[in-house]
């Protein structure tokens, strides 16, 4: 019983330091595309609009590759890594 939990242990920290990787890139994605935006001269709140489309967009894509509770689980940090975005629009 001891060695199923600690497979289930490292497994579940396994999962949660690959949910880590992603968001990581995922973050450092926004903050390139945000660079790239204010390059172009884009205000903040347009810069938001089409980070947060891009999320939707990820969102939708998620929906479409992945099944089942690997599903919700990349739904909710997409969900929070919108959240994110739109934050300091919603905040003024």
């Amino acid at each position: 019983m001891n060695s199923a939990s600690n497979f289930v242990r490292s497994l579940l920290d396994l999962l949660i330091s690959l949910g880590n990787v992603v968001v990581a890139a995922l973050v450092t994605v926004e903050v390139w595309l945000r660079a790239q935006l204010t390059q172009f001269g884009l205000p903040p709140p347009i810069q938001t609009a089409i980070l947060v489309a891009v999320a939707v967009l990820l969102i939708i894509g998620a929906l479409r590759l992945f099944g089942g509770l690997i599903r919700v689980a990349v739904i909710l940090v997409l969900i929070l890594i919108a959240i994110h975005i739109a934050l300091p629009v919603l905040q003024h």
